[in-house]
């Protein structure tokens, strides 16, 4: 018979709370990495756990399962966008120059991230169906706009960008050029010989990415 979750607690060995906090990060790190390459269904939680150094139960334990496990890297791969964005140091730049600092933060971190990418294009295949579980996810959609928000207004304050512009339609603007370099670098460099994954075409592209940004809010 199926051990209660209070019995497995018992059983379970004392840990600090900065040791679980590792086993978490380390889990939700390992989980990442396989969903984003195998898909909810086809990733192993066998391998997940061994990269964690833990056992399968634990997953159960923490996570209730496969699903319970994936929503958690969900959340956890967009709380980590949101936190390095608000991380950025843009409220004493005059506008023009926050703008195209967070333009090139997102052409950055997609590059540097692709395991998000991944995530994301994982959970756009299956409609959404687990992010719509997640009210972390779904409460953060505002947190996520505040520092684009904040930067537009000020700089239509002050005169640097036009009135009317929809924050939600700015982040489209600014996501999908960062998305796409990294979601299509494979196929776009094989049938156009580019690498977008390179130092120089990075350059280029956070360049051209500011250039339209900024076009597009010029007043």
């Amino acid at each position: 018979m199926a051990r209660s979750r209070s019995a497995s607690a018992a059983a379970k060995p004392a840990e600090s709370a900065g040791e679980q906090e590792l086993n978490r990060s380390a889990l939700l790190a390992a989980a990442a990495t396989e969903f984003a390459g195998h898909g909810l269904r086809g990733a192993s939680l066998e391998t997940i756990a061994r990269a964690a150094g833990i056992t399968r139960a634990m997953v159960y334990y923490y996570f209730g399962g496969r699903e319970g496990l994936y929503i958690a890297t969900l959340e956890e791969a967009y709380r980590g966008i949101n936190a390095a964005e608000m991380a950025l140091d843009v409220e004493r730049l005059e506008p023009l120059q926050a703008m195209r600092k967070l333009v090139e933060f997102r052409i950055d971190f997609y590059a540097q991230n692709p395991t998000f990418v991944a995530l994301v294009a994982v959970e756009n295949q299956l409609e959404g169906a687990y992010l719509r579980q997640s009210e972390v996810v779904r409460d953060r959609g505002t947190h996520n706009l505040a520092r684009t928000r904040s930067v537009l207004e000020r700089g239509q304050r002050e005169g640097a960008f036009r009135k009317g512009v929809d924050p939600l339609d700015l982040h489209q603007l600014m996501v999908s050029i960062g998305i796409f370099n990294v979601s299509n670098r494979h196929t776009f460099g094989l049938i156009f010989g580019r690498d977008l994954g390179s130092e120089s075409q990075l350059a280029r592209t956070r360049r051209m990415a500011a250039e339209v940004v900024l076009r597009y809010l010029a007043p």
